[in-house]
């Protein structure tokens, strides 16, 4: 990897100035995305980090649903790794509220997403609601990003419509789960203009079926920091990693990576050279993911 940093020396910069940038981008590209996964029993947890990651996850969800333990599974992809965060308080007693607030606090700050699934065949969400309003909403604004999965929408009625052979709903089986996706949609949103935050992403899948699960990948890869977007594509299953995600991630890096380059020239004095920071950031992010990563 040496020779790919010979681009720097275009940018006149110290040997510690180099290596500074070195430790920086080692560090990014070999980070391991925290992932929280959040949702009561029955919800599909294991089987969505499975279509997600590739892997056999069995420990995700794999506990009595009043578990007030929090579950860290680190996934080993390629010669990278991502860690799962298995999350209680879905489906409790409102007794444990305040003893999960304490929790959260010191949790969810950590975590770079968190992925809230719920079932899409569910009449009604009302132990979701109550954890929404008394635990989780503090933390949307503070910033912690959520995005809300609608899974097993191939359950949702009328579901001998499911189309096994393209794995796709049928006509009014997909106008039943848009009714169901916009419903929950204007209700978090309503939330969210009050908070003042950003819109919650509402994305149905069907991890069994292997339905939507790219889009899932989008979502989250927009919600993750520039910096982070890399390693989490990286770790998804190829076939959920679309165009639209790859181009987003590499954007990411090469922005920060422009952008760190940037502050050791700021810190050279007499060098003004933006355009050439930007040319190198480009020219060396392009090799180093191509090196570091499968896409």
């Amino acid at each position: 990897m040496e020779n790919d940093f010979d681009l720097l020396d275009s940018l006149q910069l110290s040997e510690q100035q180099k290596e500074h940038i070195r430790s920086w981008i080692n560090q990014t590209l070999t980070y391991e995305p925290r992932i929280g996964i959040l949702g009561k029993t029955g919800v599909g947890k294991s089987s969505l980090c499975n279509a997600l990651f590739g892997s056999d996850i069995a420990g995700v969800s794999h506990v009595e649903s009043c578990t007030r333990k929090v579950q860290e599974i680190t996934v080993k992809i390629g010669t990278g790794s991502i860690k799962l965060v298995d999350l209680p308080g879905i489906g409790e007693s409102k007794d444990r509220d305040r003893e999960y607030q304490k929790l959260y606090s010191k949790l969810l700050p950590d975590l770079d997403v968190v992925l809230w699934i719920l079932k899409a065949d569910d009449r009604a969400f009302v132990p979701e609601e109550e954890f929404y309003h008394n635990i989780a909403k503090p933390y949307l604004k503070q910033g912690t990003p959520f995005i809300v999965v609608l899974n097993q929408v191939d359950k949702v009625e009328p579901f001998r419509e499911w189309n096994e052979e393209d794995c796709q709903p049928g006509r009014q089986q997909q106008e039943n789960i848009d009714k169901k996706q916009k419903a929950i949609v204007e209700k978090l949103n309503a939330e969210a203009q009050k908070l003042k935050i950003k819109p919650i992403a509402v994305i149905p899948v069907s991890a069994t079926e292997q339905y939507n699960l790219a889009s899932l990948v989008e979502a989250i890869t927009a919600a993750l920091p520039r910096e982070k977007k890399a390693p989490f594509v990286d770790k998804v299953k190829e076939k959920h990693r679309s165009p639209r995600a790859q181009k987003e991630a590499e954007q990411g890096f090469f922005e920060v990576l422009g952008e760190e380059i940037g502050a050791a020239v700021a810190r050279t004095p007499g060098r003004m050279i933006g355009r050439a920071i930007g040319k190198v950031a480009d020219t060396l992010g392009k090799k180093l993911l191509k090196k570091f990563f499968k896409w």
